[in-house]
């Protein structure tokens, strides 16, 4: 029997599952600006104890568990680690150019129906502090056959007149919804990505366009990201990597936002505690399609 149960602490917030635990949300941890700090889950973990992170790995200390990351917010970089710099070919660090999504507070946090639910606030500055944007993100967590659903919304208004979102000019175009995984789902000996539309390995799915894309762990356990119908630009092009799953929502360009606009996001995420059959996944889908 299910017994999910969200606390605050230090941190932001822990979920668990009668005595094991689910996620870790880290929404006020003070890190590098060069990391550009922003909240993230990390860990995540399957109902088998499996763990499904990685958090500010030795290679991309930026990368944090399962988070958002903005390469180009007009003139900050709101991803960490260097920016991709056209004329050179190549990355370099640019001092002074890393801002941060900041927690302001959650408005919501709580139980209801045996789910639990969160309403964050947070403010997205530059490298000097000035707002850029306003963020309102939304959680629902809850349980699925197998494992967890998650349901996440995000919307984004700018504090000035506009805001451009715009991904790395390098050849993966990343930005968005991004999760870094941990060893059991990048062991090259078992781990694999598919998709909706039959992709199978993290070559075929980077720069494909799906409604989902899972990565099977290389021993047990399953994660699963989806793109709602109703988001910009649907179905996702994605990017994958053998470490990495995220949406890539800016491959075909930027995004501008105006005055008075908002964006609005919104992503399922699955955490099975074995793999299943698309059929399967396809399930999940129009559970998390329909709301």
């Amino acid at each position: 029997m299910s017994d999910l149960q969200i606390r605050r602490n230090l941190l932001g917030f822990e979920l668990t599952d009668g005595e094991r635990p689910i996620a870790q949300y880290r929404a006020c941890e003070e890190l590098p600006a060069d990391e550009s700090p922003k909240p993230c889950f990390a860990p995540i973990y399957t109902g088998q104890g499996t763990p499904i992170t990685e958090y500010r790995p030795a290679d991309h200390r930026w990368h944090t568990g399962l988070y958002f990351g903005w390469v180009h917010a007009n003139q900050a970089n709101l991803w960490g680690g260097g920016w991709f710099l056209p004329e050179k070919g190549h990355y370099e660090d640019v001092p002074g150019t890393h801002g941060a999504q900041r927690h302001v507070a959650f408005a919501e946090l709580g139980m209801d129906g045996g789910a639990a639910r969160v309403d964050e606030e947070l403010t997205w500055v530059d490298a000097a502090g000035e707002a850029l944007a306003a963020e309102r993100r939304h959680y629902v967590l809850g349980r699925c056959d197998g494992g967890y659903l998650w349901q996440i919304r995000s919307r984004v208004e700018p504090a000035g007149d506009a805001l451009t979102l715009g991904a790395t000019r390098a050849e993966a175009a990343y930005s968005g919804l991004i999760l870094r995984m941990g060893p059991a789902f990048t062991r090259g000996d078992g781990a694999r990505h598919l998709s909706s539309e039959g992709a199978v390995g993290h070559e075929a799915t980077m720069h494909s366009r799906a409604r989902w894309v899972g990565v099977e762990g290389a021993d047990d356990g399953m994660v699963v990201m989806m793109d709602h119908p109703a988001n910009p630009r649907h179905p996702a092009p994605w990017f994958t990597r053998a470490n990495l799953l995220g949406t890539a929502p800016l491959m075909d360009g930027d995004l501008t936002i105006g005055r008075g606009q908002a964006l609005e996001l919104c992503y399922g995420f699955a955490v099975l505690d074995e793999p299943v059959p698309a059929e399967r996944v396809e399930t999940l889908y129009s559970t998390f399609a329909s709301s």
